[in-house]
């Protein structure tokens, strides 16, 4: 005898419409892809040449040169800026693709609660701390940036004044001091948020293995 099967039509009806949360759930393991590969790896070129061309700056040399009669080239924001750019650009894919795997998992009941399954609550505990940790290490990166930005642009104002006094002014000598000093803190500055940056997607290749396994949970 045939045994028949009731078809449970609102079973079938959550399941089909939480399809579209389990394929956007799908994208954040794939943007943090980006970020670990093709988004970092432009990002850490732009940073190594960012980085060699503040440290080819030399106060004395400019000086010298502006004293030969030479146009004084000042450092300028323009150094940092396709850096500063890309990192920000790398700091807003990271922070998409967890609030979509957030938002999805709530929406899927995927996110544990309070005396829930323990194993999913561990997975879901290392997933929100390795993307904690890969955070922390972009706005390091930012701020580094942000800090040289700063460093350089005082040191172009103090050579755009030492500039046009004579090389025996009492004050030149103190002043380009000053404005070397900034220098080498914007090269140390921007040599950190190259290795926070390179920190971040260590971070962020633990991310992507542990969002994987929230979803397959």
């Amino acid at each position: 005898m045939t045994r028949v099967v009731a078809y449970n039509t609102k079973k079938r009806g959550r399941e089909e419409s939480a399809e579209p949360w389990r394929q956007l759930a799908r994208t954040a393991p794939g943007t943090l892809l980006r970020v670990a590969t093709s988004e970092w790896e432009g990002v850490r070129k732009c940073l190594k040449s960012t980085h060699r061309r503040v440290h080819g700056y030399n106060v004395a040399d400019m000086l010298q040169k502006r004293d030969a009669g030479n146009r004084l080239r000042r450092p300028h924001g323009r150094t940092l800026g396709s850096s500063l750019r890309k990192v920000k650009r790398l700091i807003a894919l990271h922070d998409a693709a967890g609030h979509i795997l957030a938002l999805c998992a709530a929406r899927l009941g995927l996110r544990p609660h309070h005396g829930g399954d323990a194993q999913a609550a561990a997975r879901w505990r290392a997933w929100e701390e390795s993307r904690d940790a890969a955070a922390r290490h972009a706005a390091d990166a930012l701020r580094g940036l942000l800090s040289a930005l700063k460093d350089l642009t005082a040191t172009a104002h103090i050579l755009h004044v030492v500039s046009g006094r004579p090389p025996k002014h009492r004050s030149r000598a103190a002043w380009a001091s000053e404005a070397d000093r900034l220098v080498r803190r914007a090269t140390d500055e921007a040599a950190a948020a190259r290795d926070a940056v390179l920190r971040m997607r260590r971070a962020v290749v633990l991310e992507f293995f542990d969002a994987w396994a929230v979803l397959s949970g």
